[in-house]
């Protein structure tokens, strides 16, 4: 091959690469959320008011009691989950949940349900357990909540949970209801 067309093969090679690269048609870009998605954020916002709370180990006499159909198992006891490990361990579960999609399988922002942390004991090892429930911000069941697991579901607007090994810093065992 001459080196005049060689040079032209070359040529045309990059100046396609560059333009895949960095020019993207424009109904590939990426959008923003559109006027009812925003709409829709903000109204649930006014609505619920999510926190994380540590539960008291008497809210553990009847066992972990959730909205969700799977809940840890081979529990052999509990424990109250101090407020700078429930602090760290929220942080670490927001991010898990945005990193891995898991917040996509909710309906809602996981900032907006009260996220119960439960300490439980399985195998001589410590566990958190977060049992996740969705009620509005003046339903006289946000104060339960902070003290005890729901009484009924069916005040409950949505409910997920997940484990959370602290030593290993991982969450397994994502449930929604």
């Amino acid at each position: 091959m001459p080196p005049l067309a060689s040079f032209v093969r070359l040529f045309a090679l990059t100046a396609l690469t560059a333009l895949v690269s960095f020019g993207s048609p424009p109904q590939a870009q990426a959008q923003g959320p559109t006027p009812d998605a925003l709409r829709a954020r903000k109204s649930a916002a006014r609505r619920y008011g999510g926190m994380a709370v540590s539960l008291p180990v008497s809210a553990f006499a009847g066992g972990i009691k959730t909205c969700v159909r799977e809940t840890p198992s081979g529990v052999a006891g509990y424990w109250r989950v101090p407020p700078k490990v429930v602090d760290a361990a929220d942080a670490g579960l927001l991010a898990h949940l945005r990193k891995s999609g898991l917040d996509q399988r909710i309906p809602f922002s996981p900032k907006l349900y009260i996220r119960q942390y439960v300490g439980f004991v399985r195998d001589g090892v410590r566990y958190l357990y977060v049992n996740a429930v969705l009620v509005e911000k003046k339903s006289p069941l946000v104060g339960q909540l902070q003290k005890a697991f729901p009484s009924s579901c069916g005040d409950v607007n949505g409910s997920w949970g997940i484990q959370y090994d602290p030593k290993a810093k991982r969450f397994t065992g994502f449930t929604t209801k």
